[in-house]
């Protein structure tokens, strides 16, 4: 009897396993296919290489390792997937719930299995999804969950390298928790603790004479003393953070040491101000340019720098800047970042008010897009372009109305005709970025656009009535006293709309009825 039940357990515990196996394939599977529809061929740098090289390690376990080893290595691939920068990153955005779920069925998959490992590399996978997405009021706190576990686990494992690179993102969970809260005690306690595990991270690369890890434990203490409220602390992380950037110079990795100029322009420019930023970019395009075989990164420092003249009022050079920054990056093969250039573009025309250049600047990029197949960029390119066309028409309509109002001569001289054929061509792209939108199966932005719309559609009424008086006022007795009583006095304005009053498209009696307040129940509305 003790032999059939032990045999009995042993066949149970057998078929669990296969489920197990038979589940985490399919995990890995789907990770691994996951991360080929988002990779980009045509950005090859950037940890491009040891992409590819983890993606093809992935398959292999796949098709011919074991399932857990399978997971294992597919989650590298999804965690390294969310560490670059040269991808679609808009679109790995979108798909990060899948990537989190699939991260946490993969850790939970890896705890039965006992495969304390394996669990560490989901839980880093589920960390990395959250930073992501940040600026989420729950993903700091997601982040930090995660990352602690995944930390937690070194008691079981024994792995130098892997506990280094969690110590790491344990520090950018606590910095994301530091730059989330309006409170400084809090801001300087997460800063604290990020700094005291970058530093733990960094003994241990020191230990493993892993200079390159020694490099980013530096740039991660760097970012988190950057977000500290205290003058003096702000600036020992500028000094680390070009001790880190010297470092990766040294070791030729390009791609971090722009990623830590990035890390530096940013705080620059949060405590010192543009011209300050501007500076820096303007000497990191020199060096570059100096160094040789780095148009991309030349190109990158340049649109930084047209982005700062921008906000100094600086078009010329702004526009130069940005010029020659498109000018590299199409040379280079770089379409979106060419996309990114002629989005500067249109921002520097529009705060020049030549919005015809800005709006074929938009144009330009929406065939961008279109070209490399991505829907949901495309949708935010035509927002913009409605955008710029209603609010254009809004402040235009405004100024005339308001000289009108005041018995002057009107400022554009815009004629119904013309306000309604604008009104059109911005409608017409809001309704193209919404099928783009719904192609990608992006509510957010349809809901975007939608907002758009009601926004422009609500200013335009506004500012009629606050430069007409109300065709009709309706009043209320005063049940207390003669007279009528102010507080429930409403008005109604009758706004002619020359498209409902054409023959053959008649609607109603022709305006649209605004009340200020709603009127009340029983009063009709249309």
């Amino acid at each position: 009897a003790q032999a059939i039940s032990a045999s009995g357990k042993a066949g149970s515990s057998a078929l669990g396993r296969m489920e197990l196996d038979g589940e985490a394939s399919k995990l890995a599977e789907r990770a691994v296919e996951l991360a080929g529809e988002l990779e980009e061929e045509e950005n090859l740098d950037d940890k491009y290489d040891e992409f590819k090289a983890r993606k093809r390690e992935a398959e292999k376990m796949i098709s011919q390792g074991s399932a857990s080893d399978a997971l294992q290595a597919a989650m590298k691939v999804l965690q390294l997937l969310m560490e670059m920068t040269k991808l679609k990153e808009e679109l790995v955005k979108g798909r990060l719930r899948e990537i989190t779920w699939l991260a946490k069925d993969a850790a939970g998959i890896f705890k039965e299995m006992g495969n304390a490992k394996g669990r560490i590399f989901a839980l880093l996978t589920a960390t990395r999804s959250h930073l992501m997405r940040a600026a989420e009021p729950d993903a700091p706190i997601a982040a930090l969950k995660a990352a602690r576990e995944a930390n937690g686990l070194f008691k079981e494992v024994s792995d130098k390298i892997l506990q280094a690179e969690t110590l790491c993102i344990l520090a950018e969970s606590h910095t994301a928790k530091a730059a989330s809260t309006p409170f400084d005690k809090v801001l300087v306690d997460e800063v604290s603790s990020a700094v005291d595990a970058s530093k733990q991270a960094e003994d241990i690369y020191k230990e493993l004479e892993d200079k390159a890890g020694v490099a980013k434990a530096m740039h991660t203490q760097a970012k988190a003393l950057l977000r500290h409220s205290d003058e003096d602390e702000v600036l020992d992380g500028e000094r680390i953070a070009d001790e880190a950037r010297d470092l990766f110079h040294e070791l030729g990795d390009t791609a971090s040491e722009v990623a830590v100029l990035m890390t530096g322009i940013t705080a620059r420019h949060a405590t010192s101000g543009p011209e300050s930023a501007l500076m820096m970019a303007k000497d990191a395009a020199e060096d570059w340019q100096q160094e040789g075989g780095r148009p991309k990164d030349v190109a990158l420092a340049l649109l930084l720098a047209a982005g700062f003249q921008l906000e100094l009022s600086e078009h010329e050079d702004a526009l130069k800047c940005c010029g020659e920054a498109q000018a590299l990056y199409d040379r280079a093969g770089d379409r979106r970042n060419v996309a990114a250039c002629m989005e500067t573009r249109s921002a520097i025309y529009s705060a020049k008010k030549n919005f015809d250049e800005a709006l074929k600047a938009l144009d330009d990029m929406v065939t961008v897009f279109q070209k490399l197949g991505d829907r949901k960029a495309q949708g935010a390119a035509l927002m913009m372009a409605a955008n710029l066309l209603l609010n254009q028409l809004s402040d235009e309509v405004e100024k005339d109305t308001n000289a009108e109002a005041e018995k002057k001569d009107p400022i554009i001289g815009l004629s119904a005709a013309d306000v309604t054929r604008r009104s059109a061509m911005g409608m017409e792209y809001a309704n193209e970025a919404t099928k783009c939108y719904e192609e990608a199966g992006d509510e957010e932005g349809v809901n975007n656009v939608a907002e758009l719309v009601k926004y422009s559609y609500e200013k335009a009424i506004q500012i009629y009535c606050k430069n007409n008086e109300p065709d009709q006022i309706y009043y209320t007795l005063n049940k207390d006293g003669p007279g009528e009583d102010s507080s429930k006095c409403y008005k109604e304005w009758k706004i002619p709309m020359p498209e409902w009053q054409k023959e053959g498209q008649k609607q109603g009696d022709g305006f649209l009825h605004v009340f200020d307040p709603h009127p009340p129940p029983g009063m009709p509305q249309q």
